[in-house]
């Protein structure tokens, strides 16, 4: 072990090792005990020795694999220890280890951040700066520094050191002597403001702000200077506040000038640049962003009053300019960089200022060289060169060129014309010799913009003389003014030849050659551009000088070299490049023996160029030695670089193809194994590498050896991705390769699987569309498609490779292109290809063929001269699809050449040999395939056979199908052609050997179809051979193919549309019919296909039923056995059928036809079931038609009234009416019009179920033809007669059939349509819904119209529907408007009393309330109509008559005329009928009423009180309450005179006058109780004998309802005359009725009344609780009020109120307010009323709820009122009282009192004479002022009043010694109370004192003298 000194000697050496030699410090490092003992030394070492390791450590650590050492062997802790030692030196030498130790910072090393965090190192540096450390300076240096490396933005230490003071610390660190302090903390501020916002504020307040201006100032250090710019940035990154802090402390120019202040300082190194950054920075986040800083800069530079100097704004815009970089992903301008240009122009003008001119020019080199800005500008490029030019150009050339970069910017010109045309050539050609090489290259480069730009430009250079100086510059020049002058020759030598050969001639070939030589990689390729244009022949000279180049060692790259030597040997003669030993050959050799080059790029250039000399001279490619290029090529195949293996195969492609000589010897040179490369080139990524691949194998694969090598190394898949994804030419050679393999080996072998099949055939066609139609390609490609084509499916193919042309039409056209352009051998290629997608894609492949007109010309030159019957079977289908998509067009194109006759006569000839297509190659699509191609080929096919291959004939039948729909020539051009003849040769060969279907399954249908076609022509009807197809038809009728049958029957449609009678006989006759029946069925729902087909050969849809309907048409057949024998089979379809679902359809339709007019069918019909088959039918909801013929056949079979009676008839309803709600238009008419026939049964009609007809067939009336309307209404017409159930359905019905009915009313429609809907309105308008109906008022019009008809049942439904319109007021209203009153009037005649009766209920209802119509009845008689009808009437219509007399009557005028006059006796004459009923019971008495209610009517009365009032007797016990209160109101008009209320038989009316009173019918009592007003005067007792008094005290109290007030003041009169009349009677009534009588409006009803309720009180006193529960208290209150019996009412409420029980009710609180306002109402005048309103208030008083109640206030101001007004003793005795109780009791009335004046008034009572009256008075005053509320209400005078009162009293009137002491205890309050206000005086107390004395009760003095003394104590 060492001794202390030892150590410190040892560490010392070590210190000095570390420092001095470098390799020592690793040595130091790498021993493995070094760092512990370092560390060791570091914990227990002496001082010296501490420090030295520590500076060793320091030393180490400035290596930075070293440093990690340190830090991982633990130094930190020791160090930290150290560095809070008290030596300076020690802490010196531990905060610059620490520092070196944390130079790397925390992001970057995981390891250390975790032992920095751990140690707590941080904390801990920050603990040393604070200000209670007093730091050394560079101590405080080195601490600063290194937490400058631990502190990043994103770590967690700020928020401690915020909390720490650690602002304060950093900016007094700031204003530290010490830069690297300053620029420490500066840094260290801008981390923290970076890490949180939050302590930017702080930093504001802190002073920091100018502390950092002041730093970044001029004569700080650099590093300071950058680290105050850096703060700043971070400041104005994150706060508004701290950019207005800065723009408050004038930073702009102090950032402004910190921008410029590299280049004004000259300023080296990085901190200028950091301190350029920052400064710009800053004042971007000031200003909002670069793009606003730099406009800012912009507009400051031109503001007269400016920031800082003009020269340091430029160059801050300048600078700001330079580094400004465009925002990623942003494609818009980043600000107006045109308005930037625009200051600088303005800025460039002549200044004095050369500095700030030069700073300007500056400005604009920045803005034109970067990148991002200079894009949106025009001429960027040359503005910049110009203003390099400008920079260095002298005085006068720099104004020029000044004046020429304005024109630029400002002119909008080019930059031709900125320079001022040729004489700006000039100058620059000037340039290029005399300046300096800078200023050459800014010359030369404008130059060459020139020539890019303009092309005046270049004769310009050339006429300048400007040619030599651009050669001279390529051999003098500097690189990159040889470059560009390069490039401008080149540009020259493009332009023209004659500038070409100036230059050539100049010399510039040495010279490029040179330049090639020596030049960089750009001048290299502008150069070889340049002789590439300039060298235009290939002499020796040339060659061996790029032959020198080529072999020799500079320049190390030879692509160009190699370029050009490939284009001089391109224009070398043939024999100098075979010949060997000449300059061309060596060339040639030479660029083979580059292949093997080393240098990939040479590789690439030798093998591009020999590949495109190859190409170029194929002459030459048979004359070489083939195994010495092909050689090298195949090995550069291999070349791992893929584009030098790309080029070698372009070139052994050029070399591999073929010519017409020798090309088995190329060939013999490639083994079969050496392809392998190029097949894996050929499967590269690149696709043009692909493709040049490709080119060669398609050249070496003819070998087969070849072809079975690359077949094996999946070749195809390379070909297939070039065919789908090359260019033409790839696919061209691609398609050729691919015909190669074919060639060799089988589909299956070359193409695997479906997608590769699928895709090769695509690609090869589409590889068509680049080929020329008269090349070997063109037929290469097609070949392989047909090929493929022919391929059927097998073991690896799914599906045949032709079907993927099927399922991508667009792929067709190449095809067609070939058929309608190609060569015969294309067009049979492309007939064979395109016949195969006729079944698949029929659509696509006609379009295309009409489309190109020439393509069908060549199908049918081909199909009639081809000698493949391959072709012509093809050709025919081709033109079969064609024909049938595009008829028309077709047509036109064989009519253009003139190939119809001929085409067709070899389609004749072909059906007529019938011969096969025997190749087994071949499938082309059955025509099958054609029909089922429709809208419905979703749908199941018809089990038919399909066969592989089809006839020829067949096809030939086809197309003669479709050509003869077309035109009618065509058809007779077939019929002279034979066909009529071979059609029927056919089918009779068919009809002798059934088994032939089997052999021309297609020709059998497709026969009978051309025959279907050829009988649409009457020619062709009446050939002879007709005759004998027709049995060959019937016989195909019988056929087990639904396809044969069906157009077989096509056939005998035909026949039968255009044939004669006997022909159709003849088909009747044949046996078809029941072979037609069997065909029933098969139409649209199972042959869409077939019936699609006929659609489009414009045959019938349905044959067998058009034959059918032909043949029943025909009497003899319809009534003959051939009818009978078809309806059992018919009635047999009626029963639903799977397979033939459209059967029954067609069956009803003929069964309809055969009934119809013979009751002999219907009878057979019937008993073959068809009632029930039918019924069955309908429920299965057939089709819309179908359910309207089943619907007919009903009606036409009910026709029979014996199947009427049949079961199935009543069952066949409930599908009738559901036809009715759900069926057609056409079926609901039939439903309509078979249920009018069925409804002949009356249990049909009465059945439940005829109800649900109702809604339907009201729903039929919307119908628009009268014949529906006309069913529906005499099917409701008979269903709803007499039944009245039936006729409330429609009511609940959806929809309004009023609107229906309205229509036909007011149609043009027949009377008896009409007088139908007139019945029908009849029956609606006996419903309010209907009459309610808007449409209702619009019948108005037509229903008179129809009255005014002269068919009398018209008429009459006319008036019965109007009448019953009536019903509703509102049509009322409307129909008065109309002039029918004399018609209706006039009705009023005749025997026809329905007529009569209606015409009558409708003047009744157009009379009510309408005076003018009813004075209108009058003038037309109305009155002596109904009079001479009257005797003879039935009940109701004498009931009718009373009420139209009853309406009439209700008008005065009416009443009191002479018309009326005559109405009365027979009136009572009609009362007296025993039939008549209540209602013209009620009428006649309302008439009766209506007349005799008039005075002057009752004064001309001439009967006898007994003979008009015992019959109205009996009608006051008629059951009918209206016919009593008539009775009764009669009776009251009769008793308004004197005579008829005195007589005796008057008196017999009071008893059921008296029950009608109590019978609770309201009119009722109304009328007999006005009727007892009357009597009551005359016979009160009667009255009460009757129970008038109960009665009549019912109606007073009835309250649920409440009686109108008419009633019940009419109730009480008559009581109060029975009370009047006796008053024992008062007892009889109800407390509570008299009370009730209290608010009557009369006067003397309320006077009895209360003299009623007076008795009772006095009577009987309990009896007051009852008055007040009855409401008596309101109701007297309410008299008081109105000033009503005031003195009664007072009285009787002060007997109430004198009540204590009463006193203590609720009600009673309510009281006080009211009187309170009797009191203080002006208009009260009874002085009686006055005092017992007070005495009640003073009973109220008395109770202490009462006397507190809010209500009480009023009540005392009342009182006070009353006291002033000077009342009666009596009265101010009871009001005192009362008040003494209301203020004993509450506060709020004493100041109620006091604010009333109520004390003054007291206080002159207190004087009254009237000694009870003032000791009331002053008791009052106690009460008073008992307490402290009335203070400031206590006067000298009301004392002096109540001293003077007391003297009075006692001296005067010697008042008791009680009333003394009533005083006394007055004066006691009021010393209490002044006891508080210290308001008495002592004289004042003297003289109570000496009041006092005056009486001789000692025991008072001394009392009073004690309360003096307490009061005078109080005062002192």
């Amino acid at each position: 072990m060492s001794s202390p000194s030892e150590k410190e000697l040892i560490t010392a050496r070590v210190l000095g090792i570390a420092r001095a030699r470098k390799e020592a410090k690793a040595l130091i490092g790498s021993h493995g005990q070094a760092m512990p003992l370092f560390i060791s030394i570091l914990r227990s070492g002496t001082p010296l020795a501490k420090l030295n390791v520590a500076a060793t450590l320091t030393a180490l650590c400035k290596d930075e694999d070293l440093r990690l050492k340190v830090l991982l062997g633990g130094c930190i802790p020791p160090l930290l220890s150290l560095l809070k030692s008290e030596s300076t030196e020690a802490r010196k030498a531990a905060a610059e280890a620490i520092f070196e130790v944390s130079s790397a910072g925390l992001s970057d090393d995981h390891v250390g951040m975790k032992i920095f965090v751990t140690e707590g190192v941080v904390p801990t540096l920050w603990e040393q700066l604070s200000p209670t450390n007093k730091q050394d300076k560079v101590v405080e240096g080195f601490v600063t520094g290194a937490l400058r490396n631990l502190c990043s933005e994103k770590d967690g230490y700020w928020r401690a050191t915020l909390k720490a003071g650690g602002v304060d610390i950093i900016v007094d660190l700031l204003s530290s002597d010490n830069a690297a302090a300053q620029s420490n903390a500066a840094s260290l501020l801008a981390r923290l403001m970076l890490a949180f916002t939050d302590s930017i504020p702080k930093v504001i307040d802190s002073g920091a702000v100018k502390a950092l201006l002041q730093l970044v100032g001029q004569n700080n250090d650099n590093s300071v200077r950058s680290s105050a710019a850096d703060a700043l940035e971070a400041l104005s990154s994150k706060s508004s506040a701290a950019k207005k802090a800065i723009v408050d402390a004038n930073g702009v120019p102090i950032l402004i000038g910190a921008v410029v202040a590299p280049s004004k300082e000259c300023m080296q190194g990085e901190h200028g640049q950091a301190l350029q950054g920052h400064a710009t920075h800053a004042l971007a986040n000031i200003y909002g962003g670069m793009s606003d800083l730099i406009l800012y800069l912009g507009e400051l530079s031109l503001s007269s009053r400016l920031a800082a100097p003009v020269a340091d704004i430029v160059g801050a815009l300048a600078y700001a300019l330079m580094v400004f970089e465009q925002i990623s992903g942003l494609d818009e301008e980043p600000l107006n960089v045109a308005q930037i240009e625009d200051v600088l122009v303005m800025l460039l003008k002549p200044r004095d200022n050369k500095l700030v001119h030069d700073r300007v020019l500056e400005a604009m080199a920045s803005l034109y060289g970067n990148t991002y800005l200079s894009g949106w500008l025009n001429h960027a490029e040359a503005k910049r060169v110009l203003i390099g030019l400008t920079t260095m150009a002298a005085a006068d050339v720099q104004e020029h060129l000044i004046l020429s970069l304005t024109r630029l910017c400002c002119d909008k010109v080019g930059v031709w014309e900125a320079i001022g045309n040729r004489e700006g050539i000039q100058l620059l050609i000037s340039l290029l010799g005399l300046s300096s090489e800078q200023h050459q290259e800014y010359a030369v480069q404008l130059v060459a913009i020139l020539t890019d730009q303009v092309d005046d430009s270049k004769w310009a250079i050339t006429a300048a003389g400007g040619i030599p100086p651009l050669v001279q510059l390529l051999e003098m020049g500097s690189q990159k003014a040889r470059e560009d002058a390069a490039h401008i020759l080149w540009n020259l030598c493009c332009h023209s030849e004659d500038i070409r050969a100036c230059v050539e001639s100049a010399g510039a070939v040495p010279a490029f050659l040179w330049l090639l030589r020596s030049g960089r990689p750009k001048g290299q390729e502008a150069s070889a551009k340049a002789l590439t244009k300039l060298v235009q022949t290939a002499d020796s000279a040339t060659i061996n000088q790029l032959l020198a180049l080529l072999l020799g060692d500079t320049p190390s790259s030879k692509a160009h070299i190699i370029r050009v030597l490939g284009h001089v040997l391109t224009m070398a003669p043939h024999e100098d490049l075979v010949h060997k030993g000449s300059a061309a050959n060596k060339g040639l050799k030479s660029l083979v023996q580059v292949l093997n080059s080393s240098n990939e790029e040479t590789q690439e250039y030798a093998a591009s160029v020999l590949a495109d000399l190859f190409s170029t001279r194929q002459d030459i490619c048979d004359s070489l030695t083939i195994d010495e290029i092909v050689h090298p090529c195949m090995k550069l195949l291999t070349s791992k670089t893929q584009v030098v293996a790309t080029q070698s195969a372009r070139a052994l492609g050029a070399l591999s193809r073929p010519t017409k000589s020798k090309t088995a010897n190329k060939m013999a040179y490639i083994a079969a194994a050496d392809v392998k490369p190029l097949i894996r080139l050929a499967k590269t990524s690149l696709i043009g590498a692909a493709e040049t691949a490709v080119a060669a194998l398609a050249n070496l694969l003819s070998d087969s050896h070849i072809a079975a090598e690359a077949l094996a190394e999946d070749v195809v898949s390379a070909l297939t991705r070039v065919l789908g994804d090359g260019t033409s030419e790839g696919k061209k050679n691609a398609s050729k390769a691919l015909y190669q393999l074919l060639k060799h080996f089988p589909v299956g072998d070359v193409l695997i699987g479906n997608s590769q099949c699928h895709f090769a055939v695509l690609a090869l066609v589409d590889s068509l569309n680049a080929m020329d139609m008269d090349t070997s390609d063109a037929g290469d490609a097609l070949e392989v498609v047909a090929l493929l084509s022919r391929t059927k499916k097998g073991m690896n193919l799914t599906y045949p490779p032709w079907s993927a042309l099927a399922e991508a039409p667009s792929t067709l056209e190449p095809l067609v292109r070939c058929l309608a352009e190609g060569p015969p051998p294309l067009q049979d290629k492309s007939i064979e290809i395109l016949s195969r997608l006729c079944g698949e894609q029929p659509v696509v492949v006609s379009d295309m063929l009409v489309a190109r007109s020439r393509s069908i010309g060549s199908l049918v030159n081909r199909t009639m001269n081809s000698s493949s019957l391959e072709v012509r079977v093809g050709g025919a289908a081709l033109l079969t699809c064609t024909a049938k998509e595009h008829k028309q067009q077709s047509l036109d194109v064989l009519d253009q050449f003139g190939y119809l006759k001929p085409l067709i006569q070899v389609l004749v000839d072909m059906a007529k040999r019938n011969s096969s297509c025997t190749s087994l190659e071949i499938e082309v699509r059955a025509p099958r395939e054609f029909i089922q191609r429709t809208a419905f080929q979703e749908g199941e096919e018809f089990d038919v056979p399909d066969p592989a291959t089809i006839l020829g004939g067949t096809v030939a039948l086809w197309l003669l199908s479709i050509l003869s729909s077309c035109l009618s020539k065509i058809r007779i051009t077939i019929m002279e052609a034979g066909g009529l003849e071979v059609l029927s040769d056919k089918l009779a060969s068919y009809a002798s050997n059934p088994q032939a279907e089997f052999e021309d399954a297609e020709g059998i249908w497709i026969s009978a179809l051309l025959l279907a076609i050829l009988f649409q022509d009457a020619d062709a009807v009446l050939s002879p051979a007709t005759m004998r197809i027709i049995p060959s038809l019937a016989l195909l009728l019988r056929s087990e193919e639904v396809i044969d049958r069906y157009f077989a029957a096509q056939a005998m449609a035909s026949l039968v549309y255009n044939g004669s009678k006997g022909i159709n006989l003849v088909i009747a006759n044949s046996g078809a019919v029941a072979g037609l029946i069997t065909l029933i069925g098969y139409m649209e729902s199972d042959m869409p296909n077939l019936v699609t087909l006929s659609e489009e050969f414009s045959l019938v849809q349905n044959p067998g039923l058009v034959v059918l309907e032909h043949l029943f048409e025909i009497e003899d057949v319809r009534v003959g056995s051939t009818a009978r024998k078809s309806i059992p089979l018919l009635v047999d379809l009626l029963r639903p059928i799977p397979d033939r679902p459209g059967a029954p359809s067609i069956a009803v339709q003929l069964l309809t036809r055969i009934a119809d007019g013979s009751d002999t069918n219907k009878l057979i019909m019937g008993e073959a079931g068809a009632l029930d088959a039918l019924t069955k039918y309908l429920s299965l909801s057939p089709q819309d038609s179908t359910e309207a013929d089943i619907c007919e056949l009903l009606r036409i079979l009910f026709g029979n009234q014996d199947l009427i009676r049949y079961e199935a008839s009543f069952s066949s309803l409930n599908q009738l009416i559901a036809v009715l709600r759900l069926g057609s238009k056409n079926a609901r008419f039939s439903a309509a019009r078979a249920l009018h026939q069925i409804f002949d049964a009356e249990n049909v009609r009465d059945s439940e179920l005829a109800k649900h007809a109702v809604q339907p067939l009201v729903d039929m009336l919307c119908a628009a033809s009268e014949s529906e309307q006309e069913a529906a209404l005499v099917s409701l017409i008979k269903l709803t007669s007499g039944n009245t159930s039936k006729a409330s359905i429609m009511t609940d019905m959806e929809g309004n059939p009023l609107v229906s009915v309205y229509k036909i009313l007011s149609s043009a429609s027949s009377l008896e349509l009409k007088r139908n809907a007139a019945q029908l309105c009849f029956v609606l308008f006996g419903h309010t819904k209907f009459r309610a109906n808007p449409i209702a008022s619009e019948c108005i019009q037509p229903l008179i119209s129809l009255m005014q008809s002269d068919t009398g049942t018209a008429v009459e439904s006319g008036v019965c529907a109007f009448e019953r319109l009536l019903d509703d007021e509102q049509q009322v209203e409307l129909a008065a408007a109309f002039d029918i009153v004399d018609l209706l009037v006039g009705l009023i005649s005749g025997r026809n009393y329905q007529l009569i009766e209606a015409s009558i209920c409708a003047l009744i209802k157009l009379g009510k309330d309408r005076m003018p119509c009813k004075l209108d009845m009058v003038k037309a008689g109305i009155v002596d109509n109904c009079l001479e009808v009257l005797p003879l009437a039935s009940s109701s219509l004498c009931s009718s008559i009373a009420e139209l007399f009853r309406i009439l009557t209700n008008s005065n005028a009416i009443a009191r005329s002479s018309e009326a006059a005559k109405i009365v006796e027979p009136l009572f004459m009609v009362l007296l009928r025993p039939d008549f009923s209540l209602w013209g019971q009620h009428s006649a008495l309302q008439a009766l009423v209506n007349i005799l209610e008039k005075p002057q009517s009752l004064a001309t009365l001439k009967l006898t009180p007994s003979q008009v009032i015992e019959p109205l007797i009996s009608f006051l016990e008629s059951p009918s309450q209206a016919i009593q209160q008539l009775g009764t109101e009669l009776l009251t008009h009769l008793l308004a005179q004197e005579h008829f209320q005195q007589d005796i038989t008057t008196k017999n009316a009071v008893v059921p006058l008296v029950q009608l009173a109590g019978i609770g019918i309201l009119n009722l009592q109304q009328t007999a109780i006005k009727a007892l007003e009357k009597i009551s005067a005359s016979w009160p007792k009667a009255v009460a004998d009757a129970g008038g008094i109960f009665e009549l005290a019912k109606v007073i109290i009835q309250d649920d309802p409440q009686p109108p007030h008419v009633l019940w003041e009419s109730a009480a009169l008559v009581l109060s005359n029975v009370l009047h009349f006796n008053a024992e009677y008062y007892f009889k009534v109800p407390l509570i009725v008299l009370v009730k009588m209290l608010h009557s409006t009369l006067e003397s009803t309320i006077t009895v009344a209360l003299n009623a309720l007076i008795v009772h009180e006095r009577s009987d006193p309990s009896s007051v609780e009852q008055m007040t529960e009855a409401g008596a208290i309101d109701a007297l209150l309410d008299l008081l009020r109105s000033h009503q019996c005031e003195e009664a009412s007072g009285r009787l409420l002060e007997a109430l109120f004198n009540n204590i029980r009463v006193r203590e009710m609720k009600v009673s609180r309510y009281a006080i307010a009211p009187l309170a306002q009797y009191l203080l109402d002006p208009q009260t005048r009874s002085e009686s009323g006055r005092l017992l309103a007070t005495l009640a208030l003073g009973d109220l008083s008395q109770y202490e709820g009462h006397a507190r109640a809010s209500d009480s206030v009023s009540a005392c101001r009342a009182l006070v009122s009353l006291l002033e007004d000077q009342p009666t003793e009596d009265m101010k005795m009871v009001a005192i009282c009362a008040l003494q109780n209301f203020v004993m009791q509450s506060r709020t009335n004493r100041r109620a009192v006091a604010e009333a004046g109520g004390i003054l008034v007291i206080q002159e009572i207190l004087l009254s004479p009237n000694a009870e009256v003032a000791a009331q008075a002053a008791l009052l005053i106690k009460f008073l002022f008992s307490n402290h509320t009335l203070q400031e209400y206590v006067s000298n005078e009301l004392i002096r009043s109540l001293t003077g009162d007391i003297t009075q009293q006692f001296f005067v009137f010697r008042i008791c010694w009680f009333q003394f002491e009533v005083s006394i205890c007055i004066i006691e309050s009021f010393l209490l109370l002044i006891e508080k206000l210290m308001f008495v005086r002592e004289r004042k107390r003297k003289n109570i004192l000496h009041i006092c004395l005056k009486f001789s009760s000692i025991l008072f003095c001394l009392k009073f003298v004690d309360m003096i003394n307490i009061y005078h104590f109080t005062l002192q």
